[in-house]
């Protein structure tokens, strides 16, 4: 059976929109399982209302995504976990059928990450592709990759576990990236598959401005400080911070800078507690698919 896990925050309307569209699958056994993180609006009790057969979880506080995802993840009674962000509509009826189905043709494959289109249905989503391959030449190719995106993915669940789920320190962005080095570091592999297809509704009031001035660098960092050796960790950061510091003298956003050096100097003895170097092996895996 498939899971289906929903991070869920005061996005009521694109809930329902998913939630429609997934009660039109076909060909899949499946359960819904959305977990809300302190919604503000009234999502929670439209959900209930409107899609009884939907297990609903709330979180007694604001944990984040990863948080929320991990939540649904232990909760999920199926052995394939499929993720959607709450900002995504399915235009394939079969979706979760094809899944089931990749997982049956592919037995290598970990992990699936979906193909991310534009509301037309035609266009990539570009800002999201951080598969380390051009996107003009592979967006309509199968291929193993180091990366997925949050938005729509599969993967097995008892590698998901094993993998240690989402690194709920980060709250929100890198938990994908730190995640997929996990995975490939236990072995696993992740294949990009583009029949996979959902269309991704960019919310224009998503915390954006606060995920590129604050997340990104703090995050950065910390995933470095858990993931790398010391050699590779500086040559990762350093040219990454310093882009970071000067987009933000061009922003006019320097104390949100600081601020996130400031959080991920706290979290950093949490993170050195949990620090696991991935495998040589991982890297040069990770290298011979076009990453750095």
């Amino acid at each position: 059976m498939i899971s289906v896990v929903i991070p869920s925050y005061n996005r009521r309307d694109g809930m329902l929109a998913l939630l429609a569209d997934l009660r039109r699958q076909e060909g899949a056994e499946f359960e819904v399982v959305v977990v809300d993180d302190c919604s503000p609006d009234d999502s929670v009790e439209r959900i209930r209302a409107e899609f009884p057969e939907v297990r609903v979880l709330v979180n007694e506080t604001n944990g984040g995504p990863a948080v929320s995802r991990n939540r649904g993840i232990r909760e999920a009674r199926g052995e394939i976990i499929v993720g959607f962000d709450s900002d995504v509509t399915l235009p394939d009826a079969g979706l979760l059928a094809r899944v089931a189905a990749d997982f049956e043709a592919h037995p290598e494959a970990t992990g699936l990450a979906f193909r991310l289109l534009s509301p037309d249905g035609v266009s990539e989503d570009e800002p999201r592709w951080w598969h380390p391959v051009p996107i003009e030449d592979y967006a309509g190719r199968s291929f193993p990759t180091p990366y997925f995106s949050g938005t729509a993915y599969a993967f097995r669940r008892r590698e998901l576990v094993e993998a240690g789920m989402y690194p709920e320190i980060l709250y929100m962005h890198y938990e994908e990236v730190e995640l997929a080095y996990r995975i490939l570091d236990n072995g696993g592999t992740i294949l990009h598959r583009p029949e996979l297809k959902v269309l991704h509704h960019a919310n224009p009031v998503s915390r954006r401005s606060e995920i590129q001035v604050f997340y990104k660098p703090r995050n950065q960092i910390l995933l470095a400080a858990a993931c790398f050796p010391l050699t590779r960790a500086l040559a990762y950061l350093l040219p990454r911070t310093t882009f970071q510091f000067l987009k933000a003298c061009r922003m006019r956003s320097l104390p949100d800078f600081f601020r996130a050096l400031g959080s991920a100097r706290s979290l950093m003895p949490e993170r050195l507690a949990e620090r696991r170097p991935l495998n040589p092996e991982t890297f040069r895996r990770i290298r011979a698919m076009g990453g750095g």
